[in-house]
């Protein structure tokens, strides 16, 4: 098999298993049952992947590299606000909920005692943490405060998003995820 064809297959398996993951769950798929529901064999997982575990990371990065083009960013409080309420639809409604609904149950397994996901949930964590933490700074939030409210609202949005993708009716905690925003996020500082 060509180094091309070779890319390509891998790819479509990581396509293939992201679905598959954000239906059945990370922790409760064997390799041997998402090779099936994938039509193909656990060796082959094995021989692109290495471990179901390292599949999993892969499946993460393969998404974020799907959907990371970040907007530039603003200096203004109403386009940070418009950036985290488009981020949030985009998030629970959107392509990315799919990778976002992996990724909870990566962070976590990451909490079990020498998880395999430990070094890449904290990785994700601090640039996430960082990312958000420059947009709070560039609308003049002084420093502390920024790096307090940036770790704060990526605790809370993991709680809204375990919320949002278990509760019956959602409406509710898209409402409350706007009052984060407006009360605690961007209060005066």
């Amino acid at each position: 098999m060509t180094a091309r064809a070779d890319s390509a297959k891998r790819l479509a398996l990581l396509d293939q298993a992201c679905e598959i993951l954000s239906r059945s769950g990370v922790v409760d798929t064997s390799l041997r049952s998402l090779a099936a529901q994938m039509g193909t064999s656990g060796r082959m997982l094995i021989y692109y992947f290495g471990s179901k575990e390292q599949l999993i990371l892969d499946v993460l990065t393969h998404m974020q590299r799907r959907f990371t083009p970040d907007p530039e960013i603003s200096s203004s409080l109403a386009d940070l606000r418009a950036y985290l309420l488009a981020d949030w639809a985009t998030i629970t409604r959107g392509e990315r909920r799919i990778g976002v609904r992996i990724l909870l149950q990566v962070f976590g397994a990451s909490c079990a005692q020498n998880s395999p996901y430990a070094t890449y949930t904290t990785e994700t964590l601090t640039t996430l943490i960082h990312n958000f933490e420059a947009r709070l700074l560039a609308v003049g939030m002084p420093p502390a405060t920024a790096a307090t409210r940036a770790t704060l609202c990526l605790s809370a949005l993991q709680g809204f998003l375990i919320r949002y993708f278990t509760a019956e009716d959602p409406t509710p905690i898209d409402h409350e995820f706007t009052r984060l925003i407006d009360d605690v996020i961007l209060a005066p500082f």
